[in-house]
């Protein structure tokens, strides 16, 4: 698989700003600023911020990128397994001071039972796994890996808090496809080089609540900031 967003986070933190498209399926086309995953504390989100009041124990940072979640953590001495499947993302983090960062999948997550007080799912990162079903699978994992008492932080962005009609009309292709309105198949170009097409759940908070009915976790406090949310889980 090629590492199209790595060589844009290995790029960037040399000097280059150069930024990267994201792909969609229907033909459309965004340009994505690669800045703001590397931004320190102060220029985060608030919705953010406030959602990492709740960090505790030992925490695992999945889809962590360049690091910047983190770095911040451990500078308040937490101790962090910092994780990626991008193995630029991963060497980034290192180079920027990162104390443990592997290269894994979200879906096979190797770590023992109850090794974790806090996961992080930041970074529009609660749909990772990809659709519905993969995302109830991963809450049902997170559940094993994670102590009686865990909370999980994550950010979503809300789909339905658009009136674009490039938006609106993918989400009517969605749901005549029979998925969710949110549910986006992208890549990702980097100087003419084009990733493999994944698939990204987007999810709005009533939807969110819906999905971890089915798991051990439930939503304990949420934090919205225009079409972006963060959301504070903690095992029921």
């Amino acid at each position: 698989m090629m590492d199209v967003f790595g060589e844009a986070f290995m790029a960037f933190h040399r000097g280059d700003p150069t930024p990267c498209k994201i792909h969609r399926d229907d033909g459309y086309v965004q340009e994505q600023d690669l800045a703001p995953y590397f931004h320190e504390y102060q220029q985060w989100p608030d919705h953010e911020k406030k959602a990492l009041e709740y960090v505790k124990g030992r925490v695992l940072d999945i889809g962590c990128g360049p690091g910047r979640h983190s770095l911040y953590l451990q500078h308040k001495n937490f101790e962090v397994v910092a994780i990626d499947i991008s193995p630029l993302a991963v060497e980034v983090a290192r180079l920027r001071g990162v104390r443990d960062s592997r290269v894994m999948l979200a879906s096979d997550l190797d770590f023992s039972p109850r090794s974790f007080d806090t996961v992080l799912l930041i970074g529009n990162n609660f749909g990772i796994a990809g659709n519905i079903e993969g995302t109830k699978k991963l809450l049902n994992l997170l559940d094993e890996l994670t102590t009686r008492n865990a909370r999980l932080i994550t950010t979503c962005r809300n789909p339905l808090q658009t009136n674009k009609p490039e938006h609106l009309a993918y989400h009517d292709l969605n749901r005549r496809r029979g998925r969710p309105p949110g549910q986006v198949t992208i890549r990702i170009e980097y100087k003419g080089q084009l990733g493999d097409w994944f698939d990204l759940l987007m999810v709005d908070p009533e939807a969110m609540a819906q999905i971890c009915a089915d798991s051990h976790w439930g939503v304990d406090a949420l934090f919205e900031s225009e079409d972006m949310y963060s959301a504070v889980l903690r095992k029921q």
